[in-house]
């Protein structure tokens, strides 16, 4: 199988796989509005994020139908980084499950604070705060090398990181607002997105 191909059908796997992940969660916590104490609003850094994501699945689409479309974004990657590159990805959907499973009923696909909400710092919550947030860095950071294209690469970067930030500043305040010095010293013992070294 020509190597082209094989890259052709990662990259929509990696999507698909990824947006299941997030769907399935997604309904399967549903909260009522009613169990909300406060909650963030989307800004323009959540639309200017929507409209990278637009960006992103339209030229994965292209790329995957034919991409020699988009070959004047190609970038000159090495075959071996880009064969690599699922292994991140793959390591970034463990880490998500794993982040998700540590969650349990605390998660919640929009920043907000709940009713009986707990401090969770365990699993991979004892290492860094935003566990999830790394992993969509290692998920869709990887479709950079793996589709060896900067127009699709960056936009699913773009996208992550712009929402990333705006929900890290927001959740963090909510958290000290709420958990007080309780959060301040988990704040002082991991990282924000990888582990404290010292």
């Amino acid at each position: 199988m020509e190597t082209t191909t094989i890259f052709r059908m990662i990259l929509p796997a990696l999507i698909i796989a990824f947006v299941l992940h997030r769907g399935y969660y997604i309904k399967k916590n549903i909260r009522p509005d009613d169990d909300t104490l406060k909650k963030r609003e989307e800004g323009t850094a959540s639309k200017l994020a929507s409209l990278l994501g637009i960006i992103g699945l339209l030229s994965t689409l292209v790329f995957v139908i034919n991409p020699g479309w988009l070959a004047w974004a190609n970038l000159p990657l090495p075959i071996w980084l880009r064969l690599a590159s699922p292994i991140f990805a793959v390591a970034g959907i463990a880490l998500l499950q794993w982040a998700q499973n540590s969650l349990g009923k605390s998660w919640s696909d929009t920043p907000r604070m709940m009713s009986e909400q707990k401090l969770i710092t365990s699993g991979p919550y004892q290492f860094i705060r935003h566990p999830i947030y790394t992993a969509f860095i290692l998920i869709l950071g990887s479709t950079l090398f793996i589709s060896a294209n900067w127009l699709i690469g960056l936009a699913w970067i773009g996208m992550t990181l712009l929402e990333i930030i705006s929900r890290i500043n927001f959740e963090e305040n909510l958290m000290i607002e709420y958990f007080g010095d309780q959060y301040r010293e988990y704040m002082k013992r991991t990282g924000r997105l990888l582990p404290k070294l010292i």
